[in-house]
């Protein structure tokens, strides 16, 4: 009966692997913005020495990567002006496909609980025209937003929590103040699409 458990279960693992989908770190997403006129860094995990072709919509290009012993992969893709919405596909015989994604500015705001204050404030400490702003979020919808979810280590990750929102009345409110209102002003003097990742954590070192 042990054995053909065992058996079972290497056959259950075979089958897993054999049906894996390219797997990507939470940062590459739907919606979210990658900065333009640039070289920038896509990566993930396939299975070890499988190769993975990565397609980008806006300028119809093509990649081929092949992954390493661990599975881990990276390969570098050419943006182009800003604009959007995009797609990204990606696929080692089973796709995987990113949408609504633009290019633009690209920002990381961090730093300690002047940045992770909220546009909505913190309890008994609002934020000036908060509501407003919450109320207004709709009318960027060239502006995606990023939170790094806390998570104390001390050695580097290759992966966190966090996922690209769209700026609505429901999600500004949570995300830092700060980071919100420089990344509207840069949409409205820019005119481009902005993608905000903001990664704090109030009286940490």
């Amino acid at each position: 009966m042990r054995k053909t458990l065992a058996l079972l279960g290497v056959l259950l693992c075979a089958a897993a692997l054999s049906n894996a989908e390219v797997r990507l770190p939470s940062v590459l997403g739907d919606n979210m913005v990658l900065q333009r006129d640039s070289e920038v860094n896509l990566w993930g995990w396939a299975k070890p020495r499988k190769s993975v072709r990565i397609k980008t919509s806006w300028n119809r290009k093509r990649y081929r990567v092949r992954a390493d012993a661990d599975g881990k992969w990276l390969v570098k893709v050419v943006t182009s002006a800003a604009g959007g919405p995009y797609t990204i596909t990606f696929s080692d015989g089973k796709k995987t496909r990113l949408e609504n994604i633009l290019l633009g500015e690209v920002w990381i705001c961090s730093g300690q609980s002047n940045m992770e204050m909220p546009v909505q404030g913190f309890l008994g400490q609002p934020c000036l025209h908060a509501a407003e702003t919450m109320r207004d979020a709709r009318n960027y919808p060239d502006i995606r937003l990023f939170t790094v979810a806390r998570d104390s280590t001390g050695t580097p990750k290759d992966d966190c929590q966090g996922e690209w929102l769209l700026s609505t009345p429901k999600t500004v409110g949570a995300f830092s103040a700060v980071g919100y209102y420089f990344g509207r002003c840069l949409n409205q003097y820019l005119d481009v699409p902005i993608g905000l990742i903001t990664t704090n954590w109030g009286g940490t070192n």
